[in-house]
């Protein structure tokens, strides 16, 4: 309920001052500028949409796609589903990947390229590249906007499948950074997720050298959950990384930590595996294998996705970021186990 009011709020808050957030205003802290993103023309074109596929159906695998069937994923044959009036009904396991959110990142506050609009907020948290003359020269800060995006029903694609239903019906603004002080305050995020205490150590960190090397080997390991593969140590959930990384790098890690912040707040669904095959389950936790993602901007993924923590280098992501473009947007695709034929939802 919470994470409904705060996504309407957010967006009553977008359409209100839309109006007076035009292109002519997309200069308004430090000369840094808004872009725009064509994201239907870019969907259509540029997603890769092998990532389907294959798609796991009742003890096999259909199809053939560059996205394995996840480690965790449910391998059960058959399955049954209670309905509204307490009946069992019966059917076959489903699995396949979709496109479930969209999450941009930008320095300027109140920039939205997937929306195309802009809002006037405090230019106290104006992001940074760590290239300016302060003393945080060396770090860098980037706002994060996640949206849900499922695609399919948006298409009505599968939408008589239990897999084909989704949480969400259309594309919404679910999450602002400028309206959270958590990611922008490392403090507030040691204070909310008090365990990253327990890795906060030069120990803790130099382990996420072994998650580096599994992610190099083309695995994801949820032995490390505060490690973030080749991408690097995944606390504090905030907006603030090294520069060393480059805006690929820097940008795929505040995508991990900015989904793993909404896991730890509950406010997102664990659609994978045996206990998910009747409905996604809010889970506090994350499986590093339920994700994965591919560069919509500046330059799209469009051959395939790359999986949580993969280096940079295997899917040309500092290709994908022209000199002087610094914003990007991702589309974040999600495996969704179900129970096809039972009534799930």
């Amino acid at each position: 309920m919470r994470h409904n009011i705060i996504a309407e709020a957010a967006f009553m808050l977008l359409a209100a001052v839309s109006a007076s957030a035009g292109a002519g205003e997309s200069d308004v802290f430090s000369g840094i500028g808004c872009p725009r993103v064509n994201i239907l023309g870019q969907v259509l074109s540029d997603l890769p949409w092998s990532e389907t596929l294959p798609v796991y159906l009742g003890g096999t695998t259909v199809g053939r796609g560059s996205s394995p069937v996840p480690e965790n994923a449910s391998r059960r044959k058959v399955c049954g589903c209670r309905d509204a009036l307490g009946g069992m009904n019966y059917g076959v396991v489903m699995g396949m990947w979709e496109p479930a959110f969209l999450v941009e990142f930008t320095r300027k506050p109140g920039c939205f390229p997937v929306l195309g609009t802009e809002i006037p907020v405090p230019e106290n948290t104006l992001g940074s590249l760590g290239s300016g003359l302060d003393a945080g020269a060396d770090i860098s800060f980037m706002h994060v906007h996640l949206y849900s995006f499922p695609l399919f029903t948006m298409l009505n694609l599968f939408t008589d499948l239990n897999c084909g239903r989704s949480e969400y019906l259309d594309m919404d603004l679910l999450y602002a950074s400028e309206l959270d002080p958590v990611w922008q305050s490392e403090l507030r995020a040691l204070q909310e997720v008090p365990e990253s205490r327990l890795t906060a150590s030069a120990a803790g960190v130099s382990s996420c050298g072994e998650d580096a090397m599994a992610a190099y080997n083309g695995k994801v390991s949820n032995a490390l959950p505060h490690c973030a593969g080749a991408w690097g140590y995944l606390y504090p959930l905030t907006g603030w990384t090294g520069t060393s990384g480059g805006t690929s790098e820097n940008t795929s890690l505040l995508t991990a930590r900015v989904l793993t912040l909404l896991h730890r707040r509950g406010l997102l669904r664990n659609t994978m595996g045996d206990q998910a095959l009747c409905a996604g389950e809010h889970s506090l936790t994350l499986d590093k294998s339920l994700y994965r993602f591919s560069m919509l901007y500046p330059v799209p993924e469009s051959g395939r996705a790359h999986f949580w923590g993969e280096p940079v280098t295997s899917w040309q992501g500092d290709m994908r970021v022209p000199p002087g473009s610094h914003e990007a947007v991702y589309v974040v695709w999600r495996y969704r186990n179900c129970c096809l034929g039972a009534g799930g939802s």
